[in-house]
């Protein structure tokens, strides 16, 4: 049976400090979890958002947006890294969880501006994030990942129309339309439910919340804010078919009193 740490939705934006993620780093590396998983939109890439372009774009640039994802990374896993330099070097086991990060729409806006500006898709791509340095699995934007019968993604569509699942129920409607246990991120709620299947197996649908500062407030979210969970999720005791033995839900406060 395995443990898996969910992390949703961080937002690293240039405006406000990372030191969340010295605490999740330090969580990190005390509860040693084997399985990590994003669920996207670590980098927050305001420069290359269109809400209010043409309002504010000036001063908004990409590489401030870059360095301030280079540095919550760098922040994030420095204690693990640290941990295991150290073991390394007198010849002990490391740790070495598996990690994970399914890609967001915030990420995707790095696509979404190449695609509308093919001449810098030479240069400009996901890798300038340095993901590849700090997960071992970096998955696609909207395409999920299943570990022990879990599927994460940064958000599960509606149908064919493409949309997020979202609304008050999010985990009923997890539950109800996909009938697999299954966790996201992008709505910023929390929101968990559970359900039986016709075999006797147990599902459950979360939206994880996020991981945002928080002082975070931009045009795309201003009216909302209020609703948004901030913590992290941990599954113990997986057993690999979809269902855990324990959930615990941590909120960020708690992880700035305790290693703040």
């Amino acid at each position: 049976m395995t443990t898996h740490l969910i992390i949703p939705d961080a937002h690293a934006h240039y405006q406000y400090d990372n030191q969340r993620f010295e605490w999740l780093g330090d969580f990190i590396l005390d509860r040693k979890p084997e399985v990590i998983v994003h669920l996207g939109d670590f980098a927050d890439m305001p420069a290359l958002s269109k809400h209010g372009e043409g309002l504010s774009f000036e001063g908004r640039r990409l590489k401030e947006d870059v360095e301030v994802t280079h540095d919550a990374l760098k922040r994030m896993w420095g204690p693990v890294n640290k941990y295991n330099a150290r073991r390394r070097k007198n010849k002990d086991k490391q740790y070495r969880p598996r990690k994970v990060i399914t890609l967001g729409n915030h990420e995707d806006r790095i696509n979404r501006h190449c695609e509308e500006h093919p001449a810098l898709s030479e240069w400009l791509d996901i890798s300038i994030l340095n993901y590849e340095n700090y997960f071992d699995e970096i998955h696609p934007y909207r395409v999920p990942v299943t570990i022990d019968q879990i599927s994460y993604s940064h958000f599960f569509a509606t149908g064919v129309s493409g949309r997020p699942i979202s609304g008050e129920n999010i985990g009923r409607a997890l539950c109800g339309k996909l009938h697999a246990s299954c966790v996201q991120g992008h709505s910023h709620v929390f929101d968990h439910a559970e359900r039986v299947t016709a075999t006797g197996q147990r599902i459950f649908g979360l939206s994880a919340g996020c991981y945002v500062h928080p002082d975070y407030v931009e045009d795309w979210c201003r009216g909302t804010v209020q609703y948004w969970w901030r913590g992290i999720v941990i599954l113990h005791d997986i057993d690999g078919e979809g269902y855990y033995d324990r959930m615990e839900h941590i909120t960020m406060r708690w992880l700035e009193r305790e290693y703040g």
